[in-house]
């Protein structure tokens, strides 16, 4: 992921405490509907302009470092633009999405509003209309290209490995590496954030990614090996802290898969809610792998492994696009980041 200002952000971070990221849904429209997806609906109106805007006020008033616009299919949001280059003034900005809608044009209007990353979500290499599983590589190849083409913010790929990738995933990992995208993997969930799999077959296939793809992320390379083993590391989620989801009716929430028990409007969070709720472990750490929360929760966990890991993948050239000029053995890697 692409940083500007790093000072200034270290800044906020270290001595202001201020969120990592904060999720902000913009849409719950979706234009698929994947079977095992349960944040979209194809009825919602998208958020209105003016309220959005007051969502984001808050945010930059809380100094959250990365907005993170989500869905439904966030593209889908007919002020897309707009959206992101009011984020843009005091937080960086981000996107995910199927990537079904990137268009030349979606992407030029992205560009003019300074987008700084996307992260486009594959689930398999080929589509699947038995499990409903329609974001394919093989289906999402010419988009790609296109950003590859087009794009000026960075882009990056979530894969997730599940029963039903696990068959193609080597697979999907050589041609992503082919292709020359930066991939990050998540381990599926249930619908309360815990891990879904586990057992040698899916470890050895989570070992594979860190030795043959672009690697975006180091943090949770250890913790879920440890899930993936049965095992159930105890860690302090600094969600509603570090971490912030704000849902479509503009409520703070730990993550999107505890919604309901925080559930402040964001309008009234204080830096005070942010000292209190970085302070309370939340009672579901234990099998969780929703590992865009623990990567931020690592700030105050383990700042200095932290600091390792975000340098070493710098330090090797992870580029704009999502694209890397040089990246090393895994071993050189996580050598790199031990503890």
């Amino acid at each position: 992921m692409r940083v500007t200002k790093p000072v200034q952000k270290i800044r906020r971070l270290l001595l202001g405490k201020a969120p990592v990221e904060a999720q902000l849904i913009i849409t719950r429209r979706c234009n698929l509907s994947c079977g095992y997806c349960t944040e979209f609906d194809n009825v919602s109106r998208p958020i209105p302009l003016p309220v959005l805007k007051e969502r984001i006020d808050a945010l930059h008033r809380l100094q959250v470092l990365n907005i993170a616009l989500l869905g439904g299919e966030p593209l889908l949001h007919p002020d897309i633009g707009e959206i992101v280059a009011y984020a843009n003034r005091h937080s960086q900005t981000s996107i995910t999405t199927n990537g079904f809608l990137l268009s030349k044009k979606i992407i030029a209007v992205l560009n003019d509003a300074g987008l700084y990353n996307m992260q486009v979500s594959i689930d398999a290499l080929h589509p699947d209309p038995s499990g409903y599983i329609q974001k394919s590589l093989k289906t999402l190849a010419p988009k790609l290209e296109r950003l590859k083409k087009y794009a000026d913010f960075d882009v990056h790929i979530n894969i997730v490995l599940c029963e039903q990738s696990k068959g193609e995933f080597k697979e999907m990992v050589d041609e992503l590496r082919r292709l020359g995208f930066v991939v990050s993997v998540n381990l599926v969930h249930d619908d309360r954030g815990m891990v879904g799999v586990e057992g040698e077959e899916f470890l050895q296939l989570w070992e594979y990614h860190y030795q043959h793809s672009l690697v975006g992320s180091l943090l949770e390379y250890e913790y879920g090996k440890q899930l993936l083993m049965g095992k159930r590391p105890g860690w302090k989620c600094r969600a509603g802290s570090r971490f912030l989801y704000v849902d479509e009716f503009g409520n703070a929430q730990f993550c999107s898969q505890q919604q309901g028990r925080l559930n402040k409007p964001i309008l009234e969070y204080t830096r005070e809610d942010l000292i209190k709720h970085s302070q309370t472990h939340k009672g579901c750490e234990a099998g969780c792998s929703l590992f865009c929360v623990y990567r931020d929760s690592a700030v105050d966990n383990a700042p200095l492994h932290a600091a390792k890991s975000v340098y070493a993948l710098w330090r090797r050239g992870v580029m704009g696009k999502g694209e890397s000029k040089k990246q090393p053995a895994r071993e050189e890697l996580l050598e790199a980041v031990s503890e």
